[in-house]
């Protein structure tokens, strides 16, 4: 098992070359929810991880504006709300609000 981003390459038949990636992500999911049980109970501090978010996972955010690399405020926002969010709690190693 890999958690390494794969590229594909996908060729039409009108000259067009399409770029999409995959990658195996359970284990980094694996990772994410034994971290959620042991940080259970635990108050969060002020520096700590929060999130696993699998580089797929991060094109996907870029794609859509968000400088997952290099955020600045607006991009900070829209990843706690991201990650605040029951669509992407898979991604979160803690509980609580971010």
């Amino acid at each position: 098992m890999s958690d390494e981003l794969n590229p594909h390459l996908h060729h039409s038949t009108d000259d067009k070359v399409t770029i999409s990636h995959s990658q195996d992500v359970s284990g980094i999911l694996e990772q994410n929810r034994q971290e959620r049980i042991r940080a259970e109970g635990v108050r969060m501090a002020d520096t700590q991880k929060v999130a696993s978010i699998p580089s797929v996972i991060v094109l996907e955010w870029m794609k859509e504006g968000i400088n997952v690399m290099a955020p600045n405020r607006e991009d900070i926002k829209r990843i706690k709300k991201k990650l605040n969010s029951p669509e992407w709690a898979y991604l979160r190693t803690g509980g609580g609000r971010l």
